[in-house]
């Protein structure tokens, strides 16, 4: 774990609400919200799938708690 060198709205969600936060997505750090940004596409495919599978998990295992 470590931080990231830029702002997302999870500092606003977990400082102003204290709701925890993590942070996923594609492509790499030196390259996020940087003009000209690139992101490669194996990268953005395997992020879209984990985007895809992680509300099904969680409704799975915490539907009933």
């Amino acid at each position: 774990m470590d931080k990231w060198t830029f702002s997302t709205n999870g500092v606003s969600i977990m400082g102003r609400y204290g709701i925890p936060c993590i942070g996923f997505g594609p492509g790499h750090e030196d390259q996020a919200h940087a003009p000209n940004e690139v992101t490669w596409k194996d990268e953005l495919v395997k992020a879209a799938a984990m985007y895809a599978v992680i509300p099904a998990l969680y409704a799975r295992n915490f539907r009933d708690k």
